[in-house]
């Protein structure tokens, strides 16, 4: 089988400047990682390259076996990314977001479970409001139900814990496992200990390089 992501000899930096180098990795579906590392490290632009947003200096990503750059274009459902500070439209609701991203992805048949993590993440009866009106924990929570609703085949999550009181973190965490189960590969990067969740692999960003390990 396939990886679902792997990464070979990555490299980013700007200009002269290297942030990181030969950074190597993959997981399988329904396996999740851990990311880590001191804040200036490169998480979140190790996160950029992986969803196309930036175009790494040197090295391969490949998805489902096939290469991806910023420029492949991918069949709905393959990736999900959520940055650490999600944006949205300011003249659409919560609810229009959702109803955007089910149709371009052809998702329509996710509408139940997108209601369900509406609820779980406590957005239910707040879903008519603009993301501009929420706070940073619920606007983490309205990109959570926007991707997880998909059931992407790479699910790539930043520092999303963080902002999340306890009870979501659990939800979260609870959600992560169910997609894990029904095959997606989910990396998330972390500053402490994910409550209610145990990775398959950790992995370790610091001094330029990254540390892979078991769980």
């Amino acid at each position: 089988m396939d990886a679902a992501l792997q990464v070979r000899d990555l490299a980013f930096g700007y200009g002269d400047v290297p942030v990181w180098e030969g950074v190597s990795f993959s997981l399988a579906p329904g396996e999740v990682a851990f990311l880590t590392g001191p804040n200036g490290a490169g998480k979140s632009t190790l996160f950029r390259c992986l969803a196309g947003w930036l175009a790494p200096h040197e090295g391969e990503i490949r998805l489902l076996g096939s290469p991806f750059t910023g420029r492949t274009r991918l069949e709905p459902g393959t990736l999900s990314f959520v940055p650490d500070v999600p944006t949205f439209y300011d003249d659409l609701t919560a609810v229009e977001h959702l109803e955007l991203v089910l149709a371009a992805n052809r998702a329509d048949a996710a509408r139940p479970r997108a209601e369900g993590l509406l609820e779980r993440f406590g957005l239910t009866g707040r879903e008519t409001l603009p993301p501009s009106s929420y706070s940073r924990g619920m606007r983490e929570k309205l990109a959570l139900v926007l991707a997880l609703a998909l059931r992407p085949r790479v699910l790539l999550l930043d520092e999303l814990h963080g902002p999340l009181d306890r009870e979501a973190s659990l939800v979260l965490s609870e959600e992560i496992a169910a997609a894990a189960h029904d095959g997606t590969a989910v990396l998330l990067s972390c500053h402490h200990d994910v409550p209610g969740l145990v990775p398959d692999l950790s992995l370790e960003l610091a001094d330029g390089e990254l540390v892979v390990a078991g769980a």
